[in-house]
């Protein structure tokens, strides 16, 4: 697993994945699937764990940022009608 993150050829695919996507290279986690093997290896295991584990934390960074801005729109949108209305009283 470790030679993974020090192999040229796949700095080299990381590295084009990020400028396609337009995203970090930091952001692109190598994956290695079992489309040939027979047996389980937990390096393999590992590689998709580290990536799932980041997809859900970019997940809930994403749910949170739409919270917070649903939050915001509607203080907005309160905070709008509540002027208004000690106006016109």
């Amino acid at each position: 697993m470790t030679s993974v993150f020090r192999s040229k050829p796949i700095e080299e695919i990381v590295a084009k994945m990020a400028e396609s996507f337009g995203i970090p290279e930091y952001l692109v986690y190598p994956v290695k699937s079992y489309t040939k093997e027979l047996t389980l290896d937990t390096g393999v295991d590992i590689l998709a764990l580290m990536a799932l584990k980041q997809m859900l934390f970019c997940a809930e960074d994403h749910l949170d940022n739409a919270q917070m801005r649903g939050a915001m729109s509607a203080m907005a949108v309160g905070g709008g009608d509540h002027e208004n209305a000690s106006e016109s009283a």
